[in-house]
């Protein structure tokens, strides 16, 4: 494989002093692949190459060589916020050659006008979708796009958004970069990009199982046999690996076995894992995290001290931030984790243990589905550490010798699924109609017919559903004219809020046609559309959560088994906001609704935007008794306060807690702040109390 010399590359002066100032004097196989190709010189890519090949830093040389050669703006798309913030850091070492860089995610109702100054900017897939929709005039100056994490597109929740978002960068420049995709010529034809495609990692990767034999477990590795001994085999290879100076990557599919089995791993370690001062300063942090629940707190300390911890969304983010720090420095040397962590951020170790590769799903009979080679394959993609290992493990646990052949073939000697549309449903495909008319301003049906004409769906299927498109946005008042198509006031709204159109339209029949209720009935008509936060439901929440409800719901109870769950669960979603904004303490709604800090973190935020949305639909269709409500909601939502703190919160610094005690003090508003300050400093502690009258006097100043 071809190590090609940076100075050997007809390369920018400037870029090679940058490139040489992050350490890097050559460029790795896929990087040359993608240079020999044009990246350079501005032709439209697809590398699709393993986890950790380097495509980051194909993404730069082609943004920079585009920008010094033509101008204008590039955008770097990622999938998920916490990647968007790891490329914004890296992108940013390129501000020496005077191009400023931005940094965009969340928000959707907005259009980000302060990035008209900005030359690169990063953001996600979703972001950059509702930008499209509010139309700011820098976008349009945007004419290079790095698509992040490609394979996205195959995603049955994020798909059909990075598809909505790919078809109209490839009316511009592109440069996508993916994971291995199997029909990877079918795509970059239809990006009308040149595929440049490779096996080669850094680090090289062996594939294998653990199966149990006579008198210990096998790892069978297709060139050879290890023998281990032990109770239980994903804890035998951890030791194993451990003993043998490497890290390693459990991954489990729920979160209560990712927790288990890492108490397990912890308490089998003995003497590897007694305790160092590196540890026991990871644990304090792990204590002192503001945004965590205390029973979390706890657990995760008794483990971080050991060496090993769980990692799973239901987290909060600063304590996941600690635990991947930590183990990125190689403190912890064992993290227990779901799968949605080989999807995120950029951790490799020695070696990856895949303890299931079954996972569950309430739709299927018997509740379990075997996962996607995909999947797979993201997880295995994360073993290997560049410049600590000489290659990575990955191992899949299997009961006997004939899975382990059904194992082999399925998932190690297979490639993975073929990436396809995921736009073939009405709910996404009436949302990217809405989306393209909301950009365009004004849109004849045969240009729309032809956006629709450009995705990944079969020809008929996607004329098929751009004539019922056109026929229910205009039945449901979204869209009106006839040689034009445009957006009604309530259409244009919608679109700008980000939200699906049949959120919208479950909005607008509830409450056009119901009269004002309680705050329980509000946040569970919000939780019950397409949008709306889920949560697991168990048998006996399925029977008590309904008679608990205090009110008259907008919405009846449905007969489906499966609707009746997703009711149930809008209505447990609606239980722990309300819980929320009454001031509840979170270690309560933790332990009374079963759920994480990061849970928490997730619903709230999600409610925060479509109890935003629901005043918003409300307004534009004059529904005062209920915009009123869902206004005050809204405000109350983002701070899970109630009514009377409104006033104090507005005060930068000031959340619910701090909110509380001032107010039972009686400081009720930010005058009182101002006025009180000595009080403030005593309720506060000084330095808090300072900064907040400070904010305070300005919050008031802005005001007048």
């Amino acid at each position: 494989m071809e190590f090609t010399p940076i100075d050997k590359l007809n390369l920018d002066e400037r870029i090679i002093k940058i490139l040489k100032k992050k350490g890097i004097e050559k460029l790795n196989p896929v990087q040359t692949d993608a240079v020999n190709s044009g990246l350079l010189e501005g032709k439209r890519l697809l590398v699709t190459s393993p986890t950790g090949s380097g495509k980051t830093l194909i993404a730069e040389l082609g943004i920079i060589s585009h920008l010094l050669s033509n101008g204008g703006k590039a955008v770097y798309i990622t999938p998920l916020k916490a990647l968007t913030a790891e490329k914004y850091n890296e992108l940013k070492d390129w501000e020496e050659l005077g191009f400023k860089v931005g940094m965009t995610s969340g928000d959707y109702d907005s259009d980000d006008a302060w990035l008209k100054n900005y030359d690169i900017i990063v953001s996600t897939y979703e972001k950059i979708d509702s930008l499209w929709r509010h139309n700011p005039s820098w976008l349009s100056e945007v004419d290079y796009f790095v698509l992040d994490e490609f394979h996205y597109l195959n995603d049955e929740e994020r798909g059909p958004v990075v598809e909505s978002v790919a078809i109209r960068a490839k009316r511009k420049n592109l440069l996508a970069l993916s994971a291995t995709i199997s029909n990877y010529e079918k795509i970059a034809n239809w990006l009308n990009a040149i595929p440049v495609t490779t096996n080669w990692r850094p680090v090289p990767l062996r594939e294998g199982v653990i199966v149990e034999g006579k008198k210990s477990y096998q790892v069978i590795f297709p060139d050879e046999t290890i023998e281990i001994k032990g109770n239980d085999p994903i804890i035998a290879y951890t030791l194993y690996v451990l003993e043998h100076g490497g890290q390693v990557l459990v991954f489990r599919n729920s979160r209560k076995m990712a927790e288990s089995t890492a108490k397990k791993i912890s308490s089998s370690m003995g003497l590897l894992s007694l305790p160092d001062k590196e540890l026991l300063k990871v644990g304090e942090e792990i204590k002192n995290v503001e945004d965590a629940g205390s029973d979390e707190k706890e657990e995760l300390y008794e483990l971080v001290v050991r060496g090993v911890a769980f990692h799973h969304a239901g987290l909060s983010k600063g304590l996941r931030e600690i635990i991947e720090r930590a183990f990125r420095e190689r403190k912890i040397k064992v993290i227990v984790a779901t799968p949605t962590l080989a999807a995120g951020v950029n951790l490799p170790a020695r070696a990856v243990i895949i303890g299931d590769f079954h996972r569950f799903n309430r739709k299927i009979l018997g509740y379990q589905e075997e996962i996607p080679i995909m999947e797979y394959k993201q997880m295995a993609g994360r073993a290997g550490r560049p410049g600590f290992d000489k290659e990575g493990e990955a191992v899949i646990v299997v009961r006997n010798k004939k899975e382990a052949e059904k194992v082999f073939k399925k998932y190690i000697l297979s490639p993975p699924e073929p990436i396809e549309s995921r736009l073939g449903n009405e709910s996404a495909f009436y949302s990217f109609l809405l989306g393209i008319i909301s950009s365009e301003k004004k849109i004849s049906e045969d240009d729309l017919e032809d956006y629709a004409m450009d995705t990944l769906l079969d020809k008929d299927v996607a004329e098929k559903y751009v004539k019922r498109g056109i026929t229910w946005l205009r039945d449901n008042e979204f869209i009106a004219g006839d040689d034009e198509l445009v957006l009604t006031k309530f259409g244009k709204r919608v679109a700008d809020l980000y939200i699906n159109p049949f959120t919208a339209k479950v909005f607008k029949d509830y409450l056009t046609k119901s009269d004002k209720s309680c705050n329980i009935a509000y946040l569970h008509l919000v939780a019950y559309t397409p949008d709306g936060p889920t949560v697991s439901v168990t048998r006996s929440e399925l029977e008590e959560l309904v008679d608990e409800a205090p009110c008259p719901l907008f919405i009846e109870e449905p007969e489906d088994e499966d609707e009746f769950y997703n009711y149930v669960s809008a209505l447990k979603v609606a239980m722990i906001i309300n819980d929320w904004i009454e001031e509840v303490d979170e270690d309560v709604i933790l332990g009374r609704y079963g759920i994480g800090s990061g849970d928490l973190r997730s619903i709230i935020d999600t409610m925060d935007w479509l109890t935003y949305s629901g005043y918003n639909v409300a307004k534009v269709l004059d529904l005062k008794e209920h915009y009123d409500v869902l206004y005050t909601l809204n405000l109350r939502v983002k701070d899970g306060v109630k009514e009377e703190l409104l006033d104090l919160v507005k005060i930068q610094g000031v959340g619910r807690k701090r909110a509380r005690i001032l107010y039972n003090h009686g400081i009720k508003k930010p005058e009182d702040v101002v006025m009180n300050v000595d009080k403030v400093k005593s309720l506060l502690g000084q330095k808090i109390g300072e900064k907040i009258a400070k904010e305070a006097a300005r919050l008031i100043a802005g005001n007048a």
